[in-house]
């Protein structure tokens, strides 16, 4: 029985740079969209994960499309949710996602179902253009190998 090739491993000297790369200059930006906390763009990044999940096409979400999504028809995320699946401190999560309220940047339903907003979307735009940067980095590297 012949082992089956992974090409990440195999390629992975040359993959691994450019992905490191990548992924520091999207945390540096991230860290500068998020006034350099971290856990507050982990937690927004989880906001939206949860939230586009199962809502969207192949073809969404666009910007356009992005805070526009209702809560009612897909999986829904709170803080505890939130503190369990990312290991901050439950506390730590109802704080920073209330600061992300204030911003404008998530919305909190009478259930406590948290989803991103326009205004995030708006806001946050260097971010998702580092977002984009690194994912187009990281699939060069991997296309380039392939």
């Amino acid at each position: 029985m012949t082992k089956k090739s992974n090409n990440t491993i195999d390629n992975f000297a040359h993959v691994y740079p450019s992905y490191l790369d990548a992924m520091v200059h999207l945390l540096i930006g991230l860290r500068q969209e998020f006034d350099g906390d971290l856990d507050k763009a982990l937690i927004m990044a989880v906001i939206g994960d949860r939230h586009f999940a199962n809502r969207v096409s192949l073809r969404a979400p666009t910007f356009a499309s992005l805070g526009t999504t209702p809560t009612t028809d897909g999986p829904s995320v709170n803080a505890l949710s939130i503190a369990q699946f990312t290991d901050i401190p439950r506390e730590t999560v109802r704080r920073k996602v209330a600061m992300l309220v204030d911003l404008g940047w998530v919305n909190c339903d009478d259930r406590g179902n948290l989803s991103p907003t326009q205004q995030a979307a708006a806001d946050l735009s260097n971010g998702t253009n580092a977002t984009v940067k690194f994912i187009e980095t990281v699939a060069l590297a991997s296309r380039s190998q392939g």
